[in-house]
């Protein structure tokens, strides 16, 4: 089910008592220019995704002390802002790895996993303090979420030039034997950045 005018507020304030700067850079890109946000509900699980434009990536980081060209890194790619709400009484599993992401023609779509960031933040020379609150503000790649729990933050993709689909998927139970839970995200648009070298 699709709700409409979903906000990351609805999870209230224990939505981020595990990762607070996650909540800062959320309200930060939501309170100016807020993208839209599609949010859906089903078996007990709320999920929510909108894409954020080049200005917000540089407003939020460039607030933050972000060197230029680290910031030019970002805006060249496509952040996307996700949340998370577990209220069924089982275990349900935020593992990004399992979510497929399309463009309209069928073509795969690259997301840009933590681990990739960390090589190229260190290649780039990103202080350790900047390379530290882009990593709090990034979804992990793996986590258990327990009953009233809450998860919120980024994924990076590579921008595709069309639109795009989001094929989301939980796992459930402590073993995730439990029943699969899906959502599907649709016509879902990148800006188009200008490239990292270019400015």
């Amino acid at each position: 089910m699709k709700i409409n005018s979903f906000s990351f507020k609805s999870f209230g304030k224990q939505s981020f008592t595990i990762y607070p700067l996650i909540a800062l850079g959320l309200m930060v890109m939501t309170n100016s220019h807020a993208a839209e946000r599609d949010a859906y509900k089903h078996d007990g699980v709320t999920f929510s995704i909108s894409v954020r434009t080049p200005e917000q990536i540089r407003a939020f980081y460039s607030a933050r002390g972000f060197p230029e060209i680290a910031i030019r890194e970002l805006e060249s790619k496509c952040l996307l802002t996700v949340g998370i709400q577990n209220s069924r009484k089982d275990i349900v599993w935020l593992e990004p790895s399992n979510w497929r992401f399309t463009t309209e023609q069928g073509n795969n779509v690259r997301r840009i996993s933590r681990e990739e960031w960390d090589a190229r933040w260190a290649k780039l020379t990103i202080p350790l303090a900047s390379r530290a609150t882009f990593g709090w503000t990034q979804l992990p790649e793996s986590r258990d979420l327990l009953t009233g729990e809450t998860a919120g933050g980024n994924i990076v993709i590579e921008p595709p030039k069309e639109s795009f689909s989001v094929d989301v998927l939980f796992k459930t139970g402590s073993d995730k034997n439990g029943p699969d839970i899906r959502f599907k995200a649709e016509n879902l648009q990148c800006s188009q950045p200008t490239p990292s070298g270019d400015k």
